[in-house]
């Protein structure tokens, strides 16, 4: 196992860049009956931590309904790490948000002190997120920075620029997912993360090869160096995602073996 060249990002008692990837559920209803209904199916399941997908709700984008909701899930899991994303339509989310109503969400989701993490877009800007990600960590918030791609697999040099430019604006963790339409291009995905787990990784990153040909990249953290894998707890928030127990099991048989 090759050493890591960065120290993990610790949250609670979760330490995320370990060689052991960490397995992250989706909650993604929308309405509070849908969510108390899902947090059910959650606490059957095996997770390390939970995401909060906001754009799920019809009306996300508000602070107040985002907040009152987000106090009722914390109720329901006191001690969960807890990731809040509001994943916007061009990233492959739910709603429409502007760039000034995303800023303040975060903001408000921060600030209240019952998220852990918060996931912000690359494509937000870098003037923006230059803004953003400090005020969120100066609240003791996590933050990810992360950049998908709906449409292909770029080059492996193409996303470790990526990564490095997301490395740049300071987030703890940096993310990046993109769709393969071959199976070389989940190879050239999985190439790229070790490549910037060996050479250019300075904090912990999260890498994901989307869709049906892209689900092995997901068991392929203990290889790869991605510190962090989304899996099912019912209910998809993206392509390609498997069950959580099935992820679990799998990633405790392969992880003696790398």
């Amino acid at each position: 196992m090759t050493e890591k060249r960065y120290n993990p990002f610790v949250v609670k008692s979760l330490r995320l860049g370990t060689s052991r990837p960490a397995v992250c559920v989706p909650l993604v209803g929308r309405d509070q009956k849908d969510i108390e209904r899902q947090l059910v199916q959650i606490r059957s399941c095996p997770y390390d931590l939970i995401e909060w997908r906001a754009d799920y709700l019809p009306d996300g984008t508000d602070p107040k309904a985002v907040l009152e909701l987000l106090s009722m899930i914390r109720g329901h899991l006191p001690d969960a790490v807890l990731l809040f994303t509001f994943r916007t339509k061009a990233e492959g989310g739910e709603l429409e948000i502007t760039a000034k109503d995303y800023q303040n969400l975060c903001l408000a989701a921060a600030r209240s002190g019952l998220v852990d993490l918060i996931d912000v877009e690359y494509h937000m800007g870098k003037e923006i997120l230059q803004d953003l990600i400090p005020k969120l960590k100066k609240t003791g918030t996590g933050v990810i920075c992360s950049c998908h791609d709906f449409a292909r697999t770029p080059g492996s040099g193409e996303m470790i620029q990526t990564f490095c430019r997301m490395q740049e604006l300071n987030p703890d963790i940096t993310k990046l997912a993109v769709m393969p339409q071959s199976r070389g291009d989940v190879l050239e995905l999985l190439r790229a993360s070790a490549e910037m787990e060996e050479q250019y990784a300075d904090r912990p990153f999260i890498s994901m090869s989307m869709g049906k040909l892209g689900a092995l990249s997901r068991l392929a953290g203990y290889l790869d160096g991605s510190a962090v894998t989304f899996a099912a707890a019912g209910r998809t928030s993206a392509p390609g995602q498997m069950s959580a127990d099935g992820v679990r099991s799998a990633l405790e048989l392969l992880g003696p073996q790398l």
